[in-house]
């Protein structure tokens, strides 16, 4: 008798859709535990302040991260809105100020048009000064410039510094709050950080 054989590849199955799929939540799951997503060491804080004599409130919203085992802010960036108060002629200041490592801390204005300035502890009165008088603010007063810019220097150094007691000049704190482990993108740019529209608009009387 003539004996036939039959032969056949070994049998591969094609792997199912739920052994292709479970492998890849189990890293998705992976990937947002361990720092894929937003971090979490980022701060946001946010003020108000008044200038009574110089005739403006100040707003300030900013968004840094603190690196493990330090005390100021690694990178920051800050939105400020100079709104008049009470029966003033002089019109909004909107500016920016960012604070990355390695460089000098960048100040940019509406009205500067499309440059950076240095903000440093020799200019940052100049630039101030300047802007509040080409916005027709009249009666800037000597502590109330300088508290401006101490609190502006302090919502880009960290919770610590923002949410310090000592009163900034002859500043009245209207509010200030700080929220730590804050979601921060590190990864994007930090002008993205912060939407204009997240600073309140001068309400105008």
């Amino acid at each position: 008798m003539e004996r036939s054989c039959n032969l056949r590849p070994p049998f591969n199955p094609a792997p199912s859709t739920h052994s292709v799929v479970l492998p890849f939540l189990q890293l998705l799951c992976l990937m947002l535990i361990f720092g894929c997503g937003p971090a979490r060491d980022g701060f946001r804080f946010q003020g108000r302040y008044e200038a009574a004599i110089s005739g403006f409130d100040l707003q300030i919203v900013s968004e840094g991260y603190i690196e493990e085992g330090r005390d100021t802010a690694r990178a920051a960036f800050a939105v400020v809105r100079i709104c008049p108060a009470g029966r003033s002629n002089a019109r909004a200041i909107r500016m920016t100020l960012m604070s990355v490592p390695g460089r000098p801390i960048e100040m940019e204005a509406e009205e500067l048009g499309p440059v950076f300035m240095e903000w440093n502890s020799k200019t940052a009165e100049g630039l101030l000064r300047g802007l509040l008088s080409a916005a027709n603010f009249r009666n800037i007063q000597p502590d109330e410039l300088r508290g401006s810019v101490a609190v502006i220097d302090r919502s880009l150094a960290g919770p610590n510094a923002a949410m310090r007691s000592d009163q900034p000049g002859s500043l009245r704190v209207l509010s200030a709050g700080i929220e730590d482990a804050f979601p921060l993108d590190k990864d994007a740019p930090p002008r993205e950080w912060i939407s204009p529209s997240e600073v309140p608009a001068c309400v105008i009387h």
